[in-house]
């Protein structure tokens, strides 16, 4: 069997030392401050979720380059026969497309550039699950591929956002664009589903949004075993804290549960106040 590699970028939300300890390689997308483009890895993410609350000026994002990926392929094959490239959702970011450019310039017939569909711990867990596959050594490259496709079918990501102008300004917003100017206490619920964001409903009142959205991301898929589960948020621990109590409610015990402000990329996008759930099924 050919020895497989894996490679990411920052938007998984996995900790950079624990990809690293995995020998799972990361490729970082920037954050522009003003002028000044810096990765998303560099930047403390706390300090970053403060500075949105206060800051009137919007950063901006942008994906990484096909020279960031170029060098971390060429590391990586030094060690590996072959390697799949999974990363945040193309529908979302061109990282996916900075992947297969510099994928064709180092060597395309080792490295597989594979669509995830997904974004934060949704790409997370399918990193995580893969690795899994691969220490097994018991499925080919191309049956590696396929469980990547497919996992999207496995998962759910329900969120809602403090406002939707961020989605909008960063061009991010699909679908969800006909919730823009919602009326005064009226909360966006929306999901991730293949690869973009798309409206679920509107919700009159805070605490109907936290049982809404935590209803729906408990919706059993597979065989109806929940395997992972991330309660994640903007920087507010108010919401996030409030969709972790529900979801204890439901019977989820506190150790399975990962809770944690998510990536800034995704973060950014969705501002302030912002707060959802990811779910992964048998």
């Amino acid at each position: 069997m050919p020895k497989i590699g894996i490679v990411t970028d920052n938007t998984c939300d996995i900790d950079p030392k624990q990809l690293e300890e995995m020998g799972i390689g990361c490729v970082s997308l920037y954050v522009k401050m003003k002028d000044k483009f810096e990765k998303a890895v560099d930047i403390d993410v706390d300090d970053f979720y403060e500075f949105l609350k206060t800051s009137d000026y919007i950063p901006a994002t942008s994906q990484p380059t096909p020279q960031d990926f170029e060098e971390v392929y060429k590391k990586m094959l030094k060690d590996y026969d072959e390697l799949i490239s999974v990363h945040l959702s193309g529908k979302l970011s061109g990282t996916y497309n900075s992947a297969r450019i510099a994928a064709k310039e180092v060597d395309e017939k080792r490295i597989h550039i594979v669509e995830s569909y997904e974004a934060t711990w949704g790409l997370g867990y399918v990193v995580l699950e893969l690795k899994k596959l691969i220490d097994s050594g018991d499925y080919s490259i191309e049956e590696l591929k396929s469980f990547v496709e497919h996992f999207q079918e496995k998962v759910n990501v329900y969120f809602t956002v403090g406002s939707l102008n961020y989605l909008a300004k960063g061009g991010r917003i699909g679908k969800a664009t006909a919730f823009v100017g919602s009326m005064l206490n009226i909360k966006p619920l929306l999901k991730l589903e293949n690869g973009e964001i798309l409206p679920v409903k509107r919700i009159r009142g805070y605490n109907k949004i936290i049982k809404e959205l935590t209803t729906l991301a408990m919706e059993e898929k597979g065989r109806g075993e929940l395997k992972n589960i991330t309660v994640e948020h903007t920087g507010s621990l108010k919401i996030g804290g409030d969709l972790l109590d529900e979801v204890v409610k439901l019977g989820v015990p506190r150790e399975k549960i990962i809770f944690e402000p998510m990536d800034i990329i995704i973060g950014m996008h969705l501002g302030p106040d912002s707060g959802g759930i990811v779910t992964t099924w048998e």
